[in-house]
């Protein structure tokens, strides 16, 4: 995966199966990590989901953009519009 695979679904939906809810995350953003030493470079994503639902940090597999990925997400804020979610690729 690379940045440029995400980059074209900013603003989409992806969905994961936690437990028995589907929740839906928003990409909100990719950033390319220039320091990168991974083949093609590194990026993070960033998701933002519902308010009222928490997630913890672990591996899911989130469906859309018409592919469906293992990521590990981790939380790292929140505010009155959602939750946001990491993912780095590094």
């Amino acid at each position: 995966m690379t940045a440029a695979d995400f980059e074209q679904a900013i603003g989409q939906a992806f969905t994961i199966d936690a437990g028995e809810q589907r929740i839906s995350l928003e990409l909100s953003a990719v950033n390319r990590i220039a320091s990168s030493p991974r083949e093609g470079g590194g990026f993070s994503l960033m998701f933002r989901g519902p308010r009222e639902i928490a997630l913890p940090q672990a591996t899911y597999r989130l469906t859309g953009n018409g592919a469906a990925h293992d990521i590990f997400i981790v939380p790292v804020a929140a505010d009155a519009a959602g939750r946001l979610y990491e993912a780095v690729f590094n």
